[in-house]
């Protein structure tokens, strides 16, 4: 799964941020819940993945967007065929959930009964429908938009007060495709012009969060060491100084720390007070080996970390 750039900064920020700062333990706590979002949205595609559609379809995961009013929109999922569009939100939650539609309320009871209080999931899903739907009305094109929760996490009970709400377990999934089929075939269009109208919607969204550079880490960390000790450079690797474990990538996944957390531009001053390379010669070697794209030619060039320089996207 495409991993949002929101997703991939607090990846970063748990493995770089101090131990001692205020916010480490929130931000973990952050990351252990977009974490298990994501795991429930990778179900979702395989499960869908797995579905014999009747139709040309198209999916759009983590479909990232700015409305015309300037508020943006992050889809889990958006199935687009010639009958009908289907908005997925993805929810990956334990416990009995609950619904209360006179307050717009979603709860969820733990099993040491802890009650906690979940943004609707319906009025978001709604919220991404009146976008469809007004996105369709701008290229003159009438068909259903239909909205459904989907529950990944098979251990979840739905309560009764659920019922007649669209929402589902993901292994109902397949069963509510069909039926989506069977009552939704009196008109057909062409999905092709849709989905290049919603190709050009597409904005990959900023991170929601900031951390100034003294609140982080600095040096090549170790993996194995879960980035709590520093690697140094010897023989064409990276040796880490407790573990004694060698790496040629860890290099890579530190540039992609900075790249997320701070800028995607570099110099080789900045480069070197953010790994620990000591040599300017050295850190000049190693932009120039790695084919870092530069700008300027002068003391104040500076070079361009790309998108993938860790990371390839999907999992």
């Amino acid at each position: 799964m495409q991993k949002s750039n929101h997703y991939l900064f607090i990846e970063a920020a748990v493995q770089r941020i101090l131990s001692n700062d205020p916010e480490a333990t929130s931000f973990q706590e952050e990351f252990y819940r977009m974490k298990a979002g994501l795991a429930g949205e990778k179900k979702l595609k395989n499960t869908l993945s797995d579905f014999s559609f009747k139709s040309d379809y198209s999916i759009f995961y983590n479909f990232e967007c700015v409305n015309d009013r300037g508020f943006t929109h992050q889809i889990d999922a958006l199935l687009i065929t010639p009958y009908f569009i289907l908005i997925f939100e993805v929810k990956q939650l334990s416990g009995k959930l609950f619904y209360k539609p006179l307050f717009h309320e979603f709860t969820r009871v733990t099993e040491n009964q802890t009650h906690d209080n979940f943004p609707n999931p319906f009025d978001q899903v709604y919220r991404h429908k009146l976008f469809i739907k007004q996105f369709l009305q701008k290229l003159n094109i009438t068909m259903p938009v239909l909205q459904l929760v989907v529950i990944a996490n098979y251990r979840a009970e739905l309560d009764i007060s659920l019922e007649g709400f669209p929402i589902i377990h993901l292994s109902g999934l397949p069963r509510h495709l069909e039926k989506l089929y069977a009552e939704n075939n009196h008109m057909k269009v062409n999905i092709d012009y849709i989905c290049s109208q919603l190709k050009r919607l597409i904005h990959p969204l900023p991170a929601r969060k900031t951390l100034a550079r003294c609140r982080l880490k600095s040096g090549v960390l170790c993996q194995k060491c879960e980035y709590m000790s520093r690697m140094h450079y010897q023989r064409g690797f990276w040796k880490c100084e407790k573990c004694r474990s060698k790496s040629r990538v860890a290099l890579l996944e530190t540039l992609h720390h900075y790249r997320v957390l701070i800028s995607p531009r570099i110099s080789n001053k900045e480069l070197r007070e953010f790994t620990g390379i000591k040599s300017t010669f050295a850190a000049s070697k190693i932009l120039t080996r790695l084919n870092l794209e530069k700008y300027g030619a002068t003391k104040g060039s500076y070079y361009l970390i790309p998108e993938d320089i860790y990371y390839k996207g999907d999992d």
